[in-house]
């Protein structure tokens, strides 16, 4: 089972996706169609709890002038409230300009209104910083983020985790991890009490896998997840061992949607496969999230790309699109054996 949906039309995207408590699905997304060179806000659609008929909802981060909301890290506060911190950059003429800031917008009605803070109170060294990935909430009743500062190409960058113990009131403390290289990371508690964060490095944009034992206070680095260029990841728990690693694919010539699983709640991971192809006309994709639509292994995974091949004619222009799919669909027992013991298909 595939099904690919039209999130938003003319939006170059870095979608975020949050499962809301009614079982409907939120699209948090940057709504022009450029990588971050144009104005722009960052706005949600919603859709229904089959994860499909998408409808444009409102402006999570309305922007300010002569700027964008371009970056994001989404989530849900202990109280059910929608939380959402952006950043962006002033923009002319196709260049950069300066950033505009590090704020956090709030809902508590599934995204139908939204008041912004640009002065959230965080801490004073993630002012400067840009959002990713999702806000979780740990066992211990404290929120999570993460942020990251970049050096510029070609060069390491650094990343934080932020933590709020008011449910999202004040963000006074912040803890670094992902030593030598850390860029965009998406965290993740598994049930043990583990912290796992599959983090972008910016020097070769590989996905690498870090964790915590102590709920983030220190880390350690437990190898690479993906190859250069296939970046950055989703990481989701399908249950207390099966987790789920999406992940794009920037390599010439395999422009696509990756992913992993570990049946071992992280230890070890499966061999990759890809779940979406955008091919070779394709050239600025990925930033895949993922839900769970429910306990049957049925999975939502949103994207953006500037071509999408099935939609013929329409193909070139910049999408954000909403793939569902089952992954039991790639756990039978034949296409498991074809990728692990190194014996040839059989026709």
């Amino acid at each position: 089972m595939k099904k690919l949906s039209v999130i938003a039309t003319n939006a170059c995207g870095w979608p975020n996706l949050t499962q809301l408590s009614s079982g409907r699905v939120l699209c948090t997304y940057f709504n022009a169609p450029s990588h971050g060179l144009l104005e722009g806000d960052l706005v949600c659609s919603i859709s229904n709890r089959k994860g499909t008929g998408w409808k444009k909802l409102s402006k999570v981060a309305p922007k300010p002038k002569g700027g964008n909301r371009m970056h994001l890290s989404v989530g849900c506060a202990l109280n059910g409230d929608v939380l959402c911190f952006s950043s962006g950059f002033y923009v002319q003429n196709g260049e950069l300009k300066g950033f505009s800031g590090h704020w956090l917008s709030r809902s508590g009605d599934e995204g139908k209104n939204w008041t912004v803070d640009p002065n959230p109170i965080i801490h004073k060294g993630n002012l400067g910083t840009i959002p990713f990935g999702r806000i979780i909430r740990m066992d211990d009743q404290r929120l999570a983020y993460t942020c990251y500062s970049s050096q510029g190409k070609g060069k390491p960058s650094e990343t934080w985790m932020g933590i709020s113990e008011d449910d999202g009131l004040s963000w006074p403390k912040r803890i670094k991890f992902g030593k030598n290289d850390s860029n965009e990371a998406s965290l993740l508690q598994v049930d043990d009490g583990r912290l796992l964060a599959a983090v972008r490095t910016h020097v070769d944009h590989h996905v690498k896998l870090c964790e915590s034992s102590n709920r983030g206070a220190t880390w350690s680095e437990k190898g690479p997840l993906t190859l250069p260029m296939q970046h950055p990841a989703d990481l989701i728990a399908l249950s207390a061992d099966c987790l789920l690693l999406t992940y794009g694919i920037r390599n010439k010539g395999l422009m696509g949607i990756g992913a992993r699983i570990s049946v071992d709640a992280g230890v070890t991971w499966r061999p990759p496969w890809v779940i979406h192809q955008f091919g070779n006309q394709a050239l600025d994709i990925g930033y895949p999230s993922t839900v769970a639509l429910d306990r049957r292994g049925n999975l939502l995974t949103a994207f953006y790309t500037d071509y999408e091949p099935s939609l013929g004619k329409r193909a070139a222009r910049y999408r954000v699109l909403g793939l569902k799919w089952s992954i039991k669909d790639w756990l039978h027992k034949s296409l498991l054996a074809s990728i692990s013991d190194g014996k040839q298909l059989k026709s």
